[in-house]
């Protein structure tokens, strides 16, 4: 796999995108994250979310690699027990593509602890995202999946 060139990176989320005016009405702000998929019992293999962290000071995207992702995350207007997370097709690549968002599903066979500062800047008081089966939106070149957390 090669890295994503960060010469030629235009973020996403910028003033004239049509994705952020799609979630222009939302009163949560969206931090950057990188994701880990899997399972934290399988050594983070498999599907799910296996570790979460938050960096707002990292500028550059992510190498592209199929257990490692750049999204971002913000609280769910609609539901405060959930977490909204956007994943980016473009930093996705075509196995993890394939493997975590099959069919319109987001499977999480295992919870995965949030980090207490994420939580803290996203204004919730909220510690796991919670298993399940999560419905997968498609909006622009992302994927929108709301997940259940405690």
């Amino acid at each position: 796999m090669s890295n994503i060139s960060s010469t030629g990176f235009r973020s996403p989320l910028t003033t004239g995108s049509s994705l952020l005016s799609a979630f222009s009405g939302q009163q949560s702000q969206l931090i950057r994250c990188d994701i880990v998929f899997g399972m934290p019992s399988q050594d983070c293999r498999g599907t799910g979310i296996c570790k979460l962290s938050s960096d707002l000071f990292l500028q550059q995207p992510p190498a592209k690699n199929c257990r490692h992702t750049v999204a971002f995350v913000s609280g769910c207007d609609i539901d405060p027990s959930r977490v909204r997370l956007l994943f980016f097709r473009e930093f996705l690549c075509i196995d993890l593509f394939r493997r975590q968002f099959r069919n319109g599903i987001f499977a999480m066979p295992e919870s995965c602890p949030i980090p207490e500062a994420l939580a803290k800047d996203l204004g919730m008081n909220i510690s796991t995202l919670l298993p399940g089966n999560y419905s997968v939106r498609e909006a622009e070149n992302c994927f929108i999946v709301d997940i259940d957390c405690q």
